[in-house]
């Protein structure tokens, strides 16, 4: 079985009531979104987590988790863009129900293909094999598979999407680095912008950029019932939830 190493990760909550998802709260640390945040990330993008949401399905009853990946952003209408594939790159969320900060359920996602032609196989919820950083890929009977860029699964079961979408973040991405010039990317447009700072603050709302506007991050989207995010589904509770990429041992 093929061993993985964490590579990335970020970290959402979530506070259960009455079978739905109520609101965030704090488990831990809260981080936000962060595209490119180490070199490394930089030079391989298909590790990095751009952000990690959890929010209400539109049905009663359900929820939905969101894992965005891979940075650079992805131009919209780049349909040759991939996820990694199966022997080198994991794709996991992870949920703990009993507050003790360590996995109690995983969500694995794999890749097969090549662009354009990419299937995608998701186990889960189930129990890991390990916990913590290192982790092994579950086996048993997977819970939907199926082509890239398509609704997966049933509407009273557990859904599956995986593709490009439109990232949701808002981020005047030139303003931030002309106050954060450390932080700029070594490549691109934004790489030549100067090495010091220039700006203290972000523009105000009227003059702030979108940057990240018709640009697409690679989304993993899960719509499932609630109850069975949680420990015990008579009492729901408090849930964490963050994502994982990790690399194949080895590579």
């Amino acid at each position: 079985m093929m061993q993985r190493i964490l590579k990335h990760g970020r970290l959402a909550s979530a506070i259960v009531a009455g079978g739905l998802v109520a609101g965030l709260a704090t488990v831990g640390r809260l981080k936000a979104s962060d595209h490119q945040d180490t070199p490394e990330v930089e030079l391989s993008p298909r590790y990095d987590v751009n952000d990690v949401y959890v929010f209400p399905a539109a049905t009663p009853g359900r929820t939905v988790l969101v894992l965005g990946t891979s940075s650079p952003l992805t131009p919209a209408k780049t349909p040759s863009f991939t996820f990694g594939t199966k022997d080198q790159e994991l794709y996991q969320i992870k949920v703990d129900n009993t507050g003790d900060a360590v996995e109690d359920l995983v969500f694995q996602i794999t890749f097969t293909g090549t662009a354009g032609h990419q299937r995608v196989t998701l186990h889960g919820p189930v129990k890991p094999n390990t916990t913590g950083p290192t982790n092994t890929l579950v086996g048993g009977k997977k819970t939907v598979s199926g082509p890239v860029n398509t609704v997966l699964g049933s509407s009273d079961g557990v859904q599956l999407f995986a593709g490009p979408r439109d990232d949701p973040f808002f981020i005047d991405l030139e303003q931030f680095f002309r106050i954060v010039p450390d932080r700029k990317p070594v490549t691109g447009p934004l790489s030549q912008l100067p090495s010091t700072p220039t700006a203290t603050s972000f523009r105000a709302a009227g003059q702030a950029l979108d940057y990240v506007r018709g640009f697409n991050d690679m989304a993993i989207v899960i719509e499932l019932p609630t109850s069975t995010l949680v420990a015990n589904p008579q009492h729901p509770g408090r849930f964490g939830v963050w994502g994982t990429t990790s690399r194949a041992r080895g590579t």
